[in-house]
């Protein structure tokens, strides 16, 4: 049992991590990719360098609970697309709630202003997740705890 639940959250880190870093990426250097302005790329890190480098850390952490918590829902019955909003949504609230919490702390003026792309950000990953990343990974999960544990001969008869 422990074997299919250490497989869950392999899972979740092997789909999600590489996906999640990319966006990442893909956030901060397309502006500079498409309108050839590195100032764009600046300004974002400037603003949102130090709360990005916690969203990181945070969404290494949430990939491992959110994988538990999709392989206790599947493995209690619950539907793929319910199990798939509850991992889209933990992992999501703990990786924006995180980069929220570091503007609080880092920021002395117009926090509430810089908290609203965060806040939008969070309702629109959760729901793409959701149907995607999400889905994909809670599917994988399933088909983990679906599988019949098989049982080695260990034991060699001597000739």
């Amino acid at each position: 049992m422990k074997n299919k639940l250490k497989q869950s959250v392999l899972t979740s880190y092997l789909i999600g991590a590489p996906i999640g870093f990319f966006v990442v990426f893909a956030t901060i250097f397309v502006p500079s990719f498409l309108f050839g302005e590195g100032l764009m790329t600046i300004a974002i890190l400037g603003t949102y360098g130090i709360s990005t480098i916690g969203l990181v850390v945070a969404f290494l952490i949430a990939l491992w609970i959110g994988g538990k918590v999709a392989y206790k829902n599947i493995k209690n019955g619950k539907s793929l697309l319910l199990a798939s909003f509850k991992y889209s949504t933990i992992v999501n609230l703990m990786i924006w709630i995180t980069f929220c919490l570091i503007i609080g702390l880092t920021v002395a003026e117009e926090k509430i202003l810089m908290m609203i792309p965060p806040i939008i950000a969070f309702v629109a990953c959760t729901v793409l997740t959701t149907f995607s990343i999400g889905l994909l990974i809670s599917y994988m999960i399933k088909r983990i705890n679906s599988k019949q544990t098989e049982f080695k001969n260990t034991v060699t008869p001597h000739v």
